[in-house]
């Protein structure tokens, strides 16, 4: 077989560029830290190392999503504490005002303490995030969820309650629906409570529902079906506004009267009402707001009469009742909200787990092992040496030459 000069040329020459290569690339990993530079490196190892980078990215994202979750769980608890100092120095206040020794002037302090807590309740429910966001409106976070009304507050959120995925297959509450904390006060199995005027002495029955047709009339109010000195007669006032919404009219039994979105039924079982009978129709389903602004009325109403003595003691009683079921809904929030931060707490723990397990399968996949490529990088430079050595000698191998 008959060598020619250029095929010696050509020969070396690439095998010195090869290993040229293979020592840059050696050096380009020791440099990196990976001894997968490219997918061609390692098809599978670079499959696997995507995948393991992309959960392990998920997994992060987790941890941050986590990390808001606490810190909007724990200024929401921070908030409700102070709901549940405000409404349990409410329930000493309305026991105070109990006592039979006090004057109505008396009275009329612990009614102003009580607006002071109304004020602080409002406040504490349109309570922000520290980014804008309403605690306590639903998914309508950037409206203020409270508004000041005659009867106390009224809600203007709604029933949405925020999720943030804080895990592969967990999604948790970041916030809480306000009438779920500060309503949701049940003052009667039915749509409305129908609490008889303390004096009465008839047999009258009074019933009240929502009326399909005029609902969109509701006004939340409370009102008082009151009979004339002869019991022959009845009108509705709106107890909120003191307007008149019924006049005075002839009564049959039974008899149902329609008005601002309530139907109500009055029916003799079997006597007749007494004359002076009075009833009060109220929202079967109360907040916090509504029975503090009552309570207040009562409290700065002048106790001259027997009735009205008999009057406020009813409205104390339920005012002691409304505000106990008032405080078990912020407890039964605090303690979900504490149940989702511990929980936060646990799936900390497991991302942080996960998390290592990633990086180490990654560092398995992709690190390299210096000892082996350092080795391996003087072994390269010592072949290239000799290969460029012999190239050297073997170009020199001619007949010109040995003539020479």
């Amino acid at each position: 077989m008959r060598i020619s000069t250029s095929t010696i040329y050509d020969t070396g020459g690439s095998r010195i560029s090869d290993l040229q290569v293979s020592l840059n690339k050696t050096q380009q990993q020791i440099a990196a830290g990976r001894k997968i530079l490219t997918p061609s490196d390692d098809p599978v190892g670079s499959a696997r190392a995507l995948v393991i980078t992309q959960s392990d990215a998920i997994n992060d994202q987790y941890a941050v999503n986590r990390q808001n979750a606490t810190s909007s769980l724990s200024t929401a608890e921070g908030v409700l504490q102070s709901v549940t100092t405000t409404v349990q120095n409410v329930k000493t206040l309305v026991v105070s005002a109990g006592n039979g020794s006090l004057s109505d002037a008396d009275r009329g302090y612990i009614a102003t303490q009580l607006q002071g807590s109304l004020d602080d309740l409002i406040s504490y429910a349109n309570a922000t995030d520290g980014t804008g966001g309403y605690l306590f409106a639903g998914f309508s976070n950037t409206t203020a969820p409270y508004t000041r009304t005659a009867n106390g507050a009224a809600y203007s959120g709604d029933q949405g309650q925020r999720l943030l995925q804080v895990d592969t297959s967990r999604q948790l509450a970041v916030s809480d629906v306000g009438s779920a904390i500060f309503g949701n006060i049940r003052t009667s199995t039915g749509q409305f409570n129908i609490v008889p005027g303390s004096t009465n002495t008839g047999q009258l029955v009074t019933t009240a529902t929502i009326d399909p047709a005029t609902q969109n009339a509701l006004t939340g109010n409370d009102y008082q079906v009151v009979f004339d000195n002869t019991g022959a007669n009845f009108s509705v006032l709106n107890k909120t506004t003191g307007a008149t919404v019924v006049p005075s009219t002839a009564y049959t039994s039974p008899q149902t009267i329609t008005f601002d979105g309530i139907s109500t039924t009055l029916t003799n079982t079997p006597g007749a009402p007494a004359p002076g009978d009075k009833f009060t129709i109220q929202s079967g389903n109360q907040d916090i707001f509504k029975t503090l602004t009552d309570v207040i009325k009562a409290l700065n109403t002048p106790t001259i009469t027997v009735g009205a003595r008999t009057d406020l003691t009813a409205v104390l009683a339920q005012t002691n009742n409304n505000v106990d079921k008032s405080l078990s809904n912020v407890l039964s929030s605090r303690a979900t909200i504490g149940t989702s931060l511990k929980e936060i707490d646990n799936l900390n723990s497991a991302g942080d787990t996960v998390g290592l397990v990633y990086k180490q399968s990654l560092a398995d996949i992709q690190s390299l092992d210096y000892a082996k490529a350092i080795t391996e990088l003087n072994q390269q430079q010592v072949t290239l040496q000799a290969a460029q050595q012999s190239f050297v000698k073997t170009s020199s191998l001619s007949l010109f030459q040995y003539i020479n």
